[in-house]
C-alpha cells in the first residue's frame, strides 16, 4: 500500500514538473513571438514612411501592432505600460509620416526630412525600453 501511495506521489510530482516546464516553454515561445511582432511593427513603420513620404512603390498593409498588443495582453500584461508608451511614441512618428506625405504631395521635397529625427527618437527610445524589459524578463524568468 505504501509503495502504491509513494508511486502516486512521484507521478503527481512528475506531472506538476512537466506542466511547469511546458508552461515555461510556452511563455518563452510567446515572448519570442512578441519580440518578432515588435520588429515586424518597426519594419511596417519603415515601409509606411518609405511609401508615404518618399513615394516608394510598396503595397499598403495592416499594422501588426494589434498582434503585439494581443500577445502582450494575454501572456505579458506586466508590460502594458511600456507597450502603451510605445504606441504613443509610434503615433507621433505616424503623424510625422502623414505630414511628410503631405509635403511630398505639395512638392515640398526640400522639407521632407524636417523633424524626422525628433519624431523617430521617442519611438526608438520606447521600443528599446520595451525590448530591454522583455530581455530582462527572459533572463530572469525563462532561463
Amino acid at each position: 500500500m505504501a509503495g502504491t501511495a509513494a508511486g502516486s506521489v512521484v507521478t503527481i510530482i512528475r506531472e506538476i514538473a512537466q506542466h511547469r516546464r511546458d508552461a515555461k516553454k510556452r511563455r518563452a515561445d510567446k515572448l519570442e513571438e512578441l519580440v518578432a511582432a515588435i520588429y515586424e511593427f518597426d519594419h511596417w513603420l519603415e515601409c509606411e514612411r518609405n511609401r508615404k513620404v518618399y513615394g516608394e512603390d510598396i503595397p499598403a498593409t495592416m499594422t501588426p501592432f494589434a498582434k503585439v498588443q494581443s500577445i502582450s495582453s494575454i501572456y505579458f500584461p506586466r508590460f502594458s505600460n511600456l507597450l502603451t508608451e510605445l504606441d504613443v511614441a509610434a503615433s507621433g512618428l505616424e503623424v510625422w509620416i502623414a505630414k511628410g506625405a503631405h509635403k511630398r504631395l505639395n512638392k515640398d521635397i526640400a522639407g521632407l526630412n524636417d523633424g524626422q529625427a525628433e519624431a523617430y527618437r521617442p519611438y526608438m527610445e520606447k521600443r528599446e525600453n520595451l525590448l530591454s524589459a522583455l530581455g530582462k524578463y527572459a533572463r530572469e524568468e525563462l532561463q
